[in-house]
């Protein structure tokens, strides 16, 4: 006999005194009720309940076990909620990240999806195409990585726009007014970006952007976010930036003048139900990131 169980029933029939209404509560047949009650009473050889046509009440044993019964229950639970807290602080929720999101992007992703899902959050940064590749073979459970790219099998969440900054040395003449940056002004340095190997599609067609806002500058690669900075302080080279705290000694920010040239992020996953909430919750801090500027 599962005792809880049963025991539930006692404590159930005893709050309504009527086997009916605590059926209904129970969300089952009286019969199976009335038989668990019995097989209660025969296990601890003992009535629980006078019955009559009215209803029941407690006997003088029902009325001594019935707070004894409900702590029962209650510790139970209490047991239970404690092992799912343990359960949960064992489970790790890993999450892939492109570098350009910027670390205030990533600790807000971390910190959502923490709170949505209750487990702990391992963040790893890469390339969009290694990222892909680590989500295919199950390294990874999420990923926000820079659309366009192949997704091979896997599933996207929405496209966010977000918005960019060109970051110019702050000698340039392009950098000695208060204002916005047409991208044609910059024709003379070096655009400096992540390796093509990082995501192609998406390298080719912001090269494919800046040749048709007049600017032809040639690209040069940069590994990392501190060498494209240096690059840019050193007077050779503009960048594109998300980040909004992205900045280094002379380093100059300004807002790029016309049609905006956003970066397309998108959060990939294994197949995940569109009502996941770990998808929910990121698409929605890249969603509040691209509107909060």
């Amino acid at each position: 006999m599962d005792l809880l169980r049963h025991l539930n029933f006692f404590v159930t029939v005893a709050e309504e005194r009527h086997f009916g209404r605590a059926a209904t509560r129970l969300g089952m047949a009286q019969p199976p009720l009335s038989q668990g009650v019995r097989r209660l009473e025969a296990s601890l050889e003992v009535v629980l309940f006078d019955r009559g046509r009215g209803g029941v009440a407690l006997t003088s044993a029902g009325r001594d076990l019935l707070p004894r019964a409900r702590a029962l229950l209650e510790d139970a639970t209490g047991i239970r909620r404690a092992a799912q807290r343990h359960a949960r602080a064992g489970r790790t929720r890993r999450l892939g990240v492109v570098p350009e999101l910027g670390a205030r992007l990533v600790a807000a992703l971390a910190t959502e999806l923490g709170t949505v899902t209750e487990d702990r959050v391992a963040v790893s940064t890469a390339t969009t195409v290694r990222l892909l590749d680590d989500l295919a073979a199950g390294a990874l459970d999420l990923a926000a990585i820079v659309h366009p790219a192949p997704l091979e099998g896997l599933a996207g969440g929405p496209v966010v726009a977000l918005p960019t900054d060109v970051l110019l040395p702050a000698t340039h003449r392009a950098a000695r007014h208060d204002a916005s940056v047409p991208l044609r002004q910059l024709s003379d340095l070096e655009f400096v970006t992540g390796p093509r190997s990082a995501g192609p599609a998406a390298h080719d067609l912001l090269l494919d952007t800046l040749d048709t806002r007049g600017c032809t500058s040639a690209p040069a690669d940069a590994e990392t976010l501190t060498a494209m900075l240096a690059q840019v302080a050193t007077g050779r080279a503009f960048a594109l930036t998300a980040d909004p705290d992205l900045a280094a000694h002379g380093v100059a920010r300004h807002p790029i003048a016309g049609e905006p040239v956003p970066l397309r992020v998108q959060v990939v996953h294994r197949g995940r139900p569109d009502t996941d909430p770990a998808l929910l919750a990121a698409t929605e801090v890249l969603r509040a990131a691209a509107g909060a500027r």
